[in-house]
Parts: C-alpha cells; structure tokens; sequence
C-alpha cells in the first residue's frame, strides 16, 4: 500500500464511527474527512519504538534516532531536507540488540560528535552506549551510515534491570549528565554522571538512584523552578508510587533530589510533555490530564477522548492550542477505532489518520515539509507503519 493512501474499509469505519456516536453526550467528533498525509520513514522492520531527534551531520536538520523493539535494531535515520523528506529516509543499523524500548541521541565523551544511547528490556535488560567512530563531528551521510564507524558498549554497572527511558540532562558541575529511567524489579530513576574528564570509559560514570519507581514512561528536562538548571519531569504509571511529578535538583546532584507531585497520583499515567507551566499527561484511561501551574499549585482539567479511546499513549500541543493524542486501540475493547486524533480549541476531535487496531508512541511535532506549519512525527507497532510523519494540512 502507498504510504499516503489509507484503507477504504477503516475510511467508512470511522465515518460510521462518528454517525453512530452524533446523537450522544460524548465528545464532540468533526468530520472524518480530515485525515493528514501519511508519509514513511521506515516501515522495513517490526516494532518501532519511540523517535528521538539529534542532529548528526551538522545540517541544521533534526535527524532521528530508533529502537526497532521486535526486530532487534537500533537505527538512525539522516533528515534529508524538506524537498525529500515525504520519501524514505537514509538509514542505518547502528547496533543489534534485543528488546530495545528507547534510543536517544548524546554526545558521551565530548568529542563534539552524536553518540546513542539505547534502554533495553526483555532479556537484555541492559543500557547501551553506541559510539560515534566518524572522523568528525559534521560526518558525511555515508560515514554515518556505514555501520563499522559505531561500537557498543554498555554500563556493566547497570545490567540486569529492564531500562525504559533516557534522558540527556545537558551537564552538571561540567559533567556530562544523563536520566535513565526503568520498570519492574529494582526499577529506579537514575542520574548518571561522567568524570570531569570525559572518555569511553563507562566505568567512571558515577550512577545516583533519585526515586524508586515502577514503571518510568516519560523523562523530561525543563527548569521547573527557574533557577538556571534542569530538573526531571517524570511519569511513572505502575506501582504505589505512580504519579506525574518533577524532581528538583540540588545544589550537589549527589544529594536528595524533592520529589513535587504535578497529577495523576493513582493512575497510570503515559507520555506527558511539560513546560515550566504546563503539563499534559496521556493516562491509560478515557482521559488526559492538562495541568496548569500558579504558584506552587497546579490546577488539573480532565480532557475526555474521543468516544471509545481508552488506551491513551501521548498527548502533544499545539501553538495554536490544538492538542493531538496517540493511543493504543490494538488493546481496546473496541478495535476497530483510529489511534492518533486532533482536538480543536473548542474541543472537537478529529481523526489524523484512520487506520484501526493500533499501537502509537510518543510523538514530536517539527515542520519536516518546510511549509512553517509543524507537522507530527510518531511510530507504530502493530499495523506495522513503522517510523512516519503526518503532514499538517495547515497550508
């Protein structure tokens, strides 16, 4: 199938979607007729997991980085310019190894050039380092895509736990920082920290546990206190401890990380994505949470899902106020329902796309067709749509 054609079968499923529903208290739907162009990526392999940007040639161009989860790939993938981008992109293999959940671009050792760090669960259960070996720090295309210019190493310190989630945290007392987050037994939210002087030598990492945690789904850097450094904007959905909440850093990262709540205590909350004022969180319920802050109280409005939409997965915002939301209609009671939606500012979805019994992933939303308008990079794993972006029919 052409990446940009959808299916007439799910097309009269969501029409027959919306009539269904017109006469109901439900949140209101707009025509299914708005569906955005879905242009590929990557949709070779199985189990796309997660996009993350970087920029690896020194183009100017966000380029991206993921975790192939089924099929066992770490790949990057070089922007090739608004004029090509609804075609493939060029891509790599940078590493094999099981069950990747995340890979996130970071300059390890200070040489200038973009190394990847992958979180691996399953049987893995480790955290990888995959080293830049191009000669310099605005490689050509093919030096980046040549798979012997990267190695693999991993912090040994680290095995045995399943890691979800990574988070560069820019640098600490002029050392480089890194959050990894992970789920299930001796799951932790961990600083990692290299020597002033940084090598290759993960060894040297000092590993700091911030919080027990159960099941870590987003990390976020953002100045929450506005003290000129980052602290972590977390949401942790399994466990007696789940909740959305950021972690402030002290003075010495060495020391006691506060723990202040922002919502969703109790439930099990997904991606979020936050400013210093707002946060929206996806949870795995028939609602988001958009939370917005006055002083040290943040003030939370449920935002309900389209009719149907349960398994919510990732909620990003708009300039405009437009929200969009992914979700995991694969593991609905009701399959046969879209996965990503648009809500207007007068609360109206819409479906982006209408292809049914998915699974989608956080999302990024940049301008990839240089039009000015900022379009929706996401990731699906059960269709097998792979690594795609959704064209803004803005302009």
């Amino acid at each position: 199938m052409h990446p940009t054609r959808f299916r007439l079968d799910a097309i009269l499923s969501v029409i027959g979607f919306v009539v269904l529903l017109s006469s109901t208290g439900a949140p209101p739907l707009a025509s299914a007729q708005t569906a955005w162009k879905r242009h590929t990526i990557d949709d070779t392999h199985r189990g796309a997991d997660g996009v993350r940007l970087g920029d690896f040639n020194g183009d100017g161009l966000p380029d991206v980085v993921t975790g192939w989860e089924e099929s066992g790939l770490v790949r990057l993938y070089l922007n090739p310019g608004s004029a090509s981008a609804t075609a493939p992109w060029p891509a790599a293999t940078i590493a094999r190894a099981k069950s990747p959940e995340d890979a996130v671009p970071i300059d390890m050792d200070g040489d200038g050039r973009l190394d990847i760090v992958s979180c691996h669960e399953g049987k893995q259960r480790q955290l990888l380092v995959h080293w830049n070996d191009t000669s310099a720090s605005n490689a050509d295309t093919s030096q980046l895509l040549r798979q012997p210019n990267w190695t693999t190493d991993r912090f040994k310190q680290l095995d045995g736990v399943m890691w979800m989630f990574a988070l560069p945290l820019g640098k600490i007392d002029s050392r480089i920082a890194l959050v990894a987050g992970a789920k299930g037994p001796k799951a932790t939210i961990t600083l990692l920290l290299s020597s002033p002087k940084p090598s290759r030598d993960l060894s040297t990492w000092a590993s700091i546990p911030l919080r027990d945690a159960g099941w870590i789904m987003s990390l976020r850097a953002v100045d929450m206190d506005h003290d000129g450094d980052l602290d972590i904007v977390f949401s942790d959905r399994k466990g007696n401890r789940r909740v959305a909440a950021w972690l402030e850093q002290p003075d010495d990262p060495e020391q006691t990380w506060t723990e202040h709540v922002i919502a969703g205590q109790g439930r099990e909350v997904m991606f979020l994505t936050a400013t210093a004022e707002r946060c929206l969180i996806s949870t795995r319920n028939s609602d988001s949470l958009d939370c917005r802050r006055t002083g040290d109280a943040w003030h939370v409005t449920t935002l309900k899902h389209p009719p149907g939409v349960n398994n919510g997965k990732a909620i990003e915002c708009f300039p405009d106020d437009r929200i969009v939301l992914t979700a995991n209609t694969h593991a609905s009671p009701n399959r046969d329902l879209p996965g990503i939606w648009i809500r207007d500012p007068q609360g109206n979805w819409s479906a982006i796309d209408p292809t049914t019994a998915v699974k989608f992933d956080r999302m990024e939303l940049l301008d990839l067709d240089g039009d000015g308008d900022l379009d929706v990079m996401t990731c699906e794993e059960r269709q097998n749509l792979g690594i795609i972006w959704y064209e803004n029919p803005a302009r």
